[in-house]
C-alpha cells in the first residue's frame, strides 16, 4: 500500500467512497485500496494585476495592483478546484484578477483622474476588496464557499499613459509641491517666529516669575527677620518684666525681712533707747547737780572779790569827792553865772551838766556823811 506524505505547508485531503477527509498539515498517511489523495498549499499566495482605463474626464491611466490571500478551508476549495496537476492555485490567481479588474474598470470609469490617483489607496482599493469578499463568500451557504481568505487586495500604481499629459502634470505637480514646499517653508518660519516670540515670551515669563519669586521670597525672608526681631523683642521685654518682678520679689523679700527684722528688733531698740533714755537722763541729772555744784564753787569764790569790788566801789566815791568838789570848783570860779537874754538857751544846755554834777557831789557827799559823822547837805 502507497505511503503520502504532507509537508508543513500542504494539506493532506484523502478521498475514500465519496468522502473527503482533511487530514491536515505535515501528516503521513496509508492509502488505502481504492483511496485518492491531494495536496493543496496552505502558505500564501499572491495575484498581481495590471490593466489599463480611461477616467471619466477621458485621460487614460494603468494600474497595478496585488492580491494576496491564503486556502483557510481545503475541502472548500479542493471541491471548487483542481489541485492533482497543481493547476488549482493558477484557477484562482486567475478568477480573482479578473472580478478584480471587472469592479475597477467600472470604479475608474466614474470617476476623474484626480480622483483615482488621490483615492487609489481607499476607494480603488476598497472596491477591489469588497468585490473579491462578495466572490468568495457568496452567502449561498458553505456550498460555495471557495475556502480562501483574502488578505490584502488594492491598487498599488496608477500611471498617465499620455507622455505629453504626463509631463504637463508633472509640472503641474512640481509647480504645486514648489508652492506647497514655499507655504510649508513659510508656514515654517511663521511658526519659527512665533515659536521664537513664544520662547521670548515664555523667557520673559519665566523672568518675571524669578523676579516674583525672588521678591516672593525675598519679602518672606523681610517678614520672617521682622518676625524674628518682633519674636525677640517680644523675648527681651519677657525677659525684662520677668527680671524686674524677681527684683520687685526680691526687694518685697527685703522690705519685709527687714520690717520683720524692725519688728523683731523694735521692741529690744525700744527697750535699749529707753534705757540709754534713763541714763541720759541720769547723766543730765548728775551733770546739773555737778553745774549746780560747780556754780555753787564759783560763786563761792567769787563772793570774796565780788565783796571787796563792792567795798572798793563805795569807797572810791569818798576817796575821790574832794578832787571832784575842787575841780569843779576851780572850773566854776570867777565865773558869772548871770546869763540872760539869746544866751538864755546855752544855760539851758548846761543845766544838766550841771545837774550831775551835782548829784555826783551829793552821792559822793552823802555816802561820806553815812559812814562819818551825820551833816547837812550844802544848799
Amino acid at each position: 500500500m502507497p505511503v503520502v506524505r504532507a509537508g508543513p505547508n500542504q494539506y493532506l485531503l484523502v478521498g475514500r467512497r465519496g468522502e473527503l477527509e482533511n487530514r491536515g498539515s505535515a501528516v503521513r498517511a496509508i492509502l488505502l485500496p481504492g483511496a485518492i489523495y491531494v495536496l493543496v498549499p496552505s502558505t500564501k499566495q499572491e495575484a498581481a494585476f495590471e490593466f489599463t482605463q480611461e477616467t471619466k474626464d477621458g485621460i487614460p491611466l494603468r494600474f497595478k495592483g496585488i492580491i494576496i490571500y491564503r486556502i483557510t478551508d481545503p475541502l472548500a476549495a479542493a471541491r471548487l478546484f483542481d489541485f492533482s496537476n497543481g493547476a488549482g492555485v493558477g484557477q484562482i490567481t486567475t478568477l480573482l484578477t479578473h472580478v478584480c479588474l471587472g469592479e475597477l474598470r467600472h470604479a475608474v470609469s466614474h470617476m476623474t483622474m484626480v480622483e483615482c490617483i488621490e483615492q487609489r489607496k481607499t476607494t480603488l482599493s476598497g472596491v477591489a476588496e469588497a468585490a473579491l469578499q462578495a466572490t468568495i463568500h457568496s452567502g449561498d451557504g458553505q456550498a460555495n464557499d471557495w475556502g480562501l481568505t483574502v488578505e490584502v487586495a488594492q491598487l498599488a500604481q496608477v500611471f498617465i499613459v499620455d507622455t505629453q499629459l504626463r509631463q504637463q502634470l508633472e509640472a503641474e505637480v512640481r509647480n504645486e509641491i514648489k508652492l506647497k514646499s514655499d507655504q510649508s517653508n513659510l508656514r515654517t518660519q511663521e511658526a519659527t517666529r512665533l515659536t521664537e516670540m513664544e520662547s521670548e515670551g515664555r523667557v520673559e515669563e519665566q523672568k518675571l516669575a524669578n523676579d516674583r519669586e525672588s521678591l516672593r521670597r525675598q519679602e518672606e525672608l523681610e517678614l520672617a527677620q521682622l518676625a524674628r526681631r518682633r519674636r525677640m523683642q517680644a523675648e527681651n521685654v519677657a525677659t525684662e518684666r520677668q527680671a524686674l518682678q524677681l527684683e520687685q520679689e526680691r526687694f518685697r523679700a527685703e522690705m519685709e525681712a527687714a520690717q520683720d527684722r524692725v519688728n523683731t528688733e523694735a521692741p529690744v531698740r525700744l527697750l535699749r533707747i529707753a534705757r540709754e533714755s534713763e541714763v541720759l537722763h541720769d547723766e543730765l541729772e548728775m551733770r546739773r547737780l555737778q553745774n549746780q555744784v560747780k556754780a555753787f564753787d564759783v560763786e563761792h569764790e567769787l563772793l570774796l572779790p565780788r565783796a571787796q569790788q563792792e567795798l572798793r566801789r563805795e569807797m572810791l566815791p569818798l576817796e575821790q569827792a574832794p578832787q571832784i568838789v575842787e575841780a569843779a570848783s576851780k572850773v566854776l570860779h570867777g565865773t558869772n553865772l548871770s546869763i540872760y537874754g539869746e544866751n538864755g538857751q546855752l544855760l539851758g544846755q548846761l543845766a544838766p551838766v550841771f545837774e550831775v554834777l551835782t548829784r555826783a557831789v551829793q552821792q559822793a557827799t552823802a555816802g561820806g556823811v553815812q559812814r562819818g559823822p551825820e551833816r547837812d547837805e550844802p544848799a
